[in-house]
């Protein structure tokens, strides 16, 4: 039950404020914290978590701080192939966070700055990415490297995160592909309001030649379509009703528990019920790593998910 993870890690400035502040307005913020974070990082460890053997790989900066590696340890994720770019410097997100709603800036800095393509092919990352049950990534690294790992990997799944256009090969070794409402749109042209609606333009994704997408919904749950066959199918899960605290890295619980359900060999149903249960957990409690629930908590919490509903 092996994941490999391929993609960014931060160091994530987070500042608690009243209200998230309109265009051009200040608002003063009532705490900040320091977290380690990045879309890559927050993945690896929410699989790690929920109970996968997961393994890394990310460029971070020359003189990393000593508590990065350390803290991904304690979180049980293998660093083989997390390595250092000479002259970077690790990247940085400026998230602002109010009522469980966020807004997130972030610089990449040694999150862009990989080797070429055939220097890869030398690396412990393409032995990792090989063997590995099932390979994740995301979009806050090059998606020159994301195609890369894509065609080595056994099973791959995208986060289409944050949104960008993309080339059709990749997207059709999306196993599955994963997107929030507003990732969708980037691909469909529209923004979906309700889960039918959502279902529809991820079932159009199929039929164009994704083998299966996953769409978040926030409170809503998620949609999942696949294609069986010659057919299409697909439903709507719902989320537990819960009080969310701060819904930064949500996704990313959601993700890394999606990954690891498949690597141990779940369909995709009972995978995105598991993933779900996962993410409602992590936004009850404040920041990242440490509010991402272990598998006994979301084997336990699986009770609280609804049944999923099929949609025409």
């Amino acid at each position: 039950m092996t994941v490999v993870v391929l993609g960014s890690v931060n160091r994530d400035v987070v500042c608690e404020v009243p209200r998230l502040p309109a265009p051009g307005e200040t608002v003063l913020a009532v705490g900040t914290r320091t977290n380690l974070g990045g879309k890559g990082s927050n993945q690896a460890v929410a699989a790690a978590k929920a109970g996968g053997r997961v393994e890394f790989v990310a460029r971070i900066g020359a003189e990393p701080d000593p508590s990065l590696r350390k803290s991904l340890r304690e979180f049980g994720v293998g660093l083989e192939a997390v390595c250092e770019v000479p002259g970077a410097h690790t990247g940085t997100a400026y998230i602002t966070v109010a009522s469980g709603e966020n807004q997130i800036v972030v610089d990449p800095a040694a999150n862009f700055q990989w080797e070429t393509d055939p220097e890869l092919d030398a690396t412990a990352a393409a032995r990792l990415i090989t063997d590995a049950d099932v390979v994740v990534a995301q979009l806050e690294v090059p998606v020159r490297v994301v195609d890369w790992a894509a065609r080595r990997a056994r099973r791959f799944i995208l986060n289409a995160a944050p949104a960008a256009e993309l080339p059709t090969d990749l997207l059709h070794r999306c196993d599955p592909l994963v997107v929030n409402e507003t990732e969708l749109a980037t691909f469909t042209g529209a923004t979906a309001t309700t889960p039918p609606e959502a279902f529809d333009q991820a079932r159009e994704l199929c039929r164009s030649g994704v083998p299966a997408v996953v769409a978040t919904l926030g409170a809503a749950g998620a949609v999942w379509v696949r294609r069986d066959g010659g057919t299409v199918v697909g439903a709507h899960q719902p989320a537990p009703r819960i009080h969310a605290t701060d819904s930064t890295g949500a996704g990313d619980a959601f993700v890394g528990a999606l990954a690891t359900a498949l690597a141990r060999g779940d369909d995709l149903p009972a995978g995105v019920a598991f993933a779900t249960a996962a993410a409602a957990l992590a936004v009850q409690s404040p920041g990242t790593h440490t509010a991402y629930p272990d598998h006994e908590q979301i084997t336990a919490a699986l009770g609280t998910v609804p049944p999923a509903a099929q949609l025409p």
